[in-house]
């Protein structure tokens, strides 16, 4: 029973992020995901309340698979720079994998109220203790970094989020990972010692 609750859900998230490379998210309908997911609509609302708490699930499960492929990307890098480079390509490369979706949840859970402003908060948190314990690690390691806080993690992944945003506005996805240079810069201004 649990496994088929599992799956309905999975189900379901997958059948919003299909109906979205479909229609706008303002556009998409309950019978469009339920349609999509093969389900019933009272199977979508055993899960969800609605529509956008169907996103904000979506948005929280795509950031754990984002993390995987980041984390997958930092493995055996052998200094500071390969870390960086690495982990912005393929933070990179995963959005612009799938711009419908991720246009969806940068856009659309910005316009959600609190409960959509303390979902990108938790993400972005998120990647930011995970920049924190990047540089601790190499710093632990003998790298010559300056340390960061998750405050000023925090104003990094803003702002990298904020130019990825931009661009996904401006219906520009395939340009994302012109990004990747702008990206490392940002950071590496944080992290690395002054010449």
């Amino acid at each position: 029973m649990v496994k088929a609750a599992t799956d309905h859900r999975e189900r379901l998230l997958k059948g919003l992020t299909d109906s979205l490379g479909r229609k706008p998210y303002r556009e998409v309908t309950l019978t469009d995901i339920t349609a999509a997911a093969r389900v019933s609509r009272r199977t979508f609302y055993q899960h969800f309340a609605n529509k956008d708490e169907c996103l904000l699930a979506l948005a929280a499960d795509t950031s754990v698979r984002m993390m995987r492929v980041v984390l997958t990307a930092v493995q055996s890098s052998p200094d500071w720079q390969e870390t960086v480079e690495r982990v912005t390509d393929a933070y990179l490369s995963f959005i612009h994998s799938q711009p419908p979706l991720m246009k969806a949840l940068y856009i659309e859970t910005s316009s959600m109220g609190l409960e959509g402003l303390k979902a990108r908060r938790q993400i972005a948190e998120t990647f930011a203790a995970f920049l924190v314990q990047q540089v601790d690690g190499r710093r632990r390691h003998g790298e010559s970094l300056q340390a960061i806080d998750q405050n000023c993690a925090i104003v990094m992944v803003a702002g990298i989020n904020e130019l990825i945003l931009h661009t996904l506005i401006d219906d520009r996805a395939h340009t994302l990972m012109e990004l990747a240079p702008v990206a490392v810069d940002i950071i590496n201004r944080f992290v690395m010692p002054p010449a």
